[in-house]
């Protein structure tokens, strides 16, 4: 008989299973069937378990009340499931009762007819209970769906160990950031990493022990065996490289490494030695970035005989390129930009050429220009980002097509709970969307525990400004200003926060607004725009505090606000427990004019049909105050360098006159130094103040007259 002592031990490294016959060893007993589900003799494991066949308008379920749990607490629901046929997946669900109502619901191809776990976490709401549901859902497809080890406990456990068939759980891919002067570009070249990423062997391509170490074998036969590593940065152009290797063949083979990438870029060498060599590859780029890179190791089909190679190094010379500069981003201060400089610098934004929104061409780097500009009465320099309708004609093309194509951009930095304000003249064209809004977003990998989280891997933080939109789901507000909720229309914004503590994009904040100046009066901002008028719209974005507890309780909540010209339009109030729409995670901060192109009550997309033919977004400025809130967050993003353009596709540097050319020393004074300048530079270029190349008697009357604080010069 086990004592006290030994017995609270036991209860404590195996928590209570709150599911009755989650194993099914008594038939189907304290479970509520429908359709046909059954009991099946050879569940997980070869013990009992239950199998549901659907059929075309029948749903086959069990469900069962699981009682006896605590309030606004964290539990686990766990499941072995298999199904035999994938487009028919097992859907674990919890409903009734729950703060959040979650299911899981996927079948991967590798994973049809093999058992495989399925678990995710749910909170409670004020209630002691919850439907826990097992269902397989009707079809006209012949499928068989099973579960076993039905399992709900408390709070957050362990990630599971893979079963048999499935080897190591994936990780997530390697991140590159920006290299400094002799850091390594080749991922794992000696092969010395516990798994074999990031390189990606394909057939008769496998990793094996000889006198150099590990090494990448390839075998030839029918097929060719390659190895290959994608290299996730850009080249600069006119640089020297040396790409080396230690290699050897089997008499009589030829093998080859090479490296390619945009621009019909190649660079190749040979391999014939049958002793281990040093095998050098030098190449040098020619008068483009190159992108895109992948190194290749190579035994071409039907040789006599297999290749090594191992050790294989590239060294950075410090011109690469990469958009991300940290594996894990670091708080960065504040951020502020004007533009004034005429230049849009790479070391602060990233040029975006990504696709997103249905039926549209993306974002181009191609539209993007600096103009001056007028705000108010004060010249400025702005970012011009220009969006391409269906009536479009012209030059620009992205993702295989020249109608609706857009622009954007976003902070190479991450930034978390702050103010950020964007000054702004929307592009006031029905169809194409002005949006600003913080992003990042993570797809755990089944070997990261967060993987286990949630029904959906994905983690979202964004939180968007987005004009224009109809007011569907805030009747209420489009009733009391008597306007149409079903209207499309530039005085109307989107206000979203989507994800937060919540996987996927199943979790959001759906705001619907009207946008309304300090005296209540409606403001149509394409009006505005078209009249040249600029507003300034910010995001508050407070992360808050918890306890500690993994963001279960909060001890201050978050909050997020959107603001326009400081008029409060939307708030969103973090929960109290649990899984909130208010996001923690630092993201980067994006700007764009984009096309959502999916159909929408008969219009193109969301934001109206594209029946222009060009359209543009200026910015005057960009503001980010931070708040360095306890909840903020700094967690790697999966994908962070997908689909940014190199430093030479940004665009060309506008020619700004300095705002005061009389000031030749640069102290912010006109004064006798700055005359002095003019008269030892007499007759050179150095002294010019008038512009006409020489320092002469103009610019000494040009620095008398603008003497004093160039402000008021």
């Amino acid at each position: 008989m086990l004592s006290a002592s030994l017995l609270s031990m036991a209860l404590f490294a195996f928590p209570a299973n709150l599911v009755n016959n989650g194993d099914f060893e008594e038939g189907l007993s304290g479970w509520t069937v429908t359709g046909n589900a059954e009991l099946d003799a050879n569940g997980h494991d070869a013990t009992p378990g239950l199998r549901l066949t659907p059929a075309p308008g029948v749903t086959a379920e069990a469900s069962q009340i699981i009682s006896g749990l605590q309030p606004r607490n964290r539990y686990t629901v766990i499941a072995k499931v298999r199904s035999d046929n994938r487009l028919c997946p097992p859907i674990l669900a919890i409903r009734n009762g729950a703060q959040i109502e979650k299911a899981s619901g996927y079948t991967a191809i590798e994973e049809q007819g093999q058992w495989v776990e399925e678990r995710f976490e749910f909170f409670t709401a004020d209630t002691t209970s919850v439907n826990l549901v097992l269902q397989a859902w009707q079809t006209t497809e012949d499928a068989v769906v099973h579960f076993d080890g039905i399992t709900i406990l408390q709070g957050r456990h362990p990630a599971p160990d893979p079963e048999p068939w499935q080897g190591e759980f994936a990780g997530p891919p390697s991140i590159t950031v920006q290299p400094n002067p002799g850091d390594e570009l080749i991922g794992n070249g000696d092969f010395t990493n516990e798994t074999i990423a990031p390189w990606d062997p394909g057939i008769e391509a496998e990793l094996v022990d000889t006198d150099q170490g590990p090494a990448m074998r390839l075998r030839s036969t029918e097929d060719t065996s390659r190895a290959r590593q994608a290299i996730d940065l850009s080249l600069a152009p006119g640089s020297h490289y040396e790409l080396t290797a230690m290699a050897r063949v089997d008499p009589g083979v030829i093998a080859s490494m090479y490296l390619v990438g945009s621009g019909d870029f190649i660079a190749t060498t040979p391999i014939d030695s049958v002793e281990w060599q040093n095998v050098v590859l030098e190449f040098t780029t020619g008068e483009s970035w190159v992108s895109d890179l992948k190194l290749t190791l190579e035994n071409w089909k039907n040789q006599p005989g297999d290749a090594w190679f191992t050790d294989i190094q590239l060294r950075a010379i410090g011109t690469e390129w990469s958009p991300t500069t940290d594996i894990v981003p670091l708080p960065t201060g504040g951020f502020y930009e004007t533009f004034d400089s005429g230049r849009l610098d790479p070391a602060r934004w990233l040029i975006s050429r990504k696709s997103w929104g249905g039926d549209n061409g993306g974002v181009s780097p191609l539209n993007c220009s600096l103009v001056h500009d007028m705000d108010g009465d004060t010249p400025i320099v702005a970012l011009r980002m220009q969006a391409n309708g269906d009536l479009y004609d012209g030059p620009i093309e992205h993702e295989g097509r020249s109608t609706r194509v857009g622009a954007a951009i976003a902070t190479r930095q991450y930034y978390a709970s702050g103010r950020y304000e964007v000054r702004a003249k929307v592009a006031p064209e029905p169809g194409a969307v002005t949006a600003f809004w913080p992003f990042h977003y993570i797809d755990y990998h089944p070997a990261q525990d967060g993987h286990w989280h949630e029904p959906n891997p994905r983690r979202n933080t964004e939180i968007d400004w987005e004009f224009p939109t109809d007011l569907r789901g805030n009747e209420t507000e489009a009733k009391d200003a008597g306007v149409d909720p079903d209207q499309i229309a530039f005085t109307n914004a989107r206000t979203n926060s989507w994800g937060g503590q919540f996987g996927g994009e199943g979790g959001e904040h759906k705001g619907r607004h009207l946008l309304r100046a300090a005296d209540g009066t409606i403001v149509d901002v394409a009006e505005d725009s078209l009249a040249g008028i600029y507003h300034t719209y910010a995001i508050e974005w407070h992360s808050g505090s918890d306890l500690g507890d993994n963001g279960d309780t909060r001890d201050e909540q978050g909050c997020v606000r959107w603001y326009f010209d400081d008029v409060l339009i939307d708030e969103l109030l973090d929960v109290e427990y649990g899984q909130g729409n208010v996001p923690y995670r630092a993201a980067r901060f994006w700007i764009g004019a984009w096309f959502p192109a999916s159909g929408y009550i008969g219009e193109t997309g969301w934001g109206g049909t594209p029946d222009f033919n060009t359209t543009e977004l200026l910015i005057a400025s960009v503001s980010i105050t931070p708040f360095d809130e306890p909840r903020d967050t700094w967690e790697t993003e999966t994908v962070p360098n997908l689909a940014w353009a190199t430093p030479d596709e940004y665009p060309v540097e506008l020619h700004v006159e300095p705002p005061c050319p009389a000031d030749l020393d640069e102290d912010g004074l006109v004064g006798v130094m700055d005359l002095l300048a003019v008269v030892a530079g007499w007759g050179q270029a150095e002294a010019d103040v008038d512009g006409d190349g020489l320092a002469g008697v103009s610019d000494l009357l040009l620095v008398l007259a603008h003497w004093g604080l160039c402000q008021d010069g």
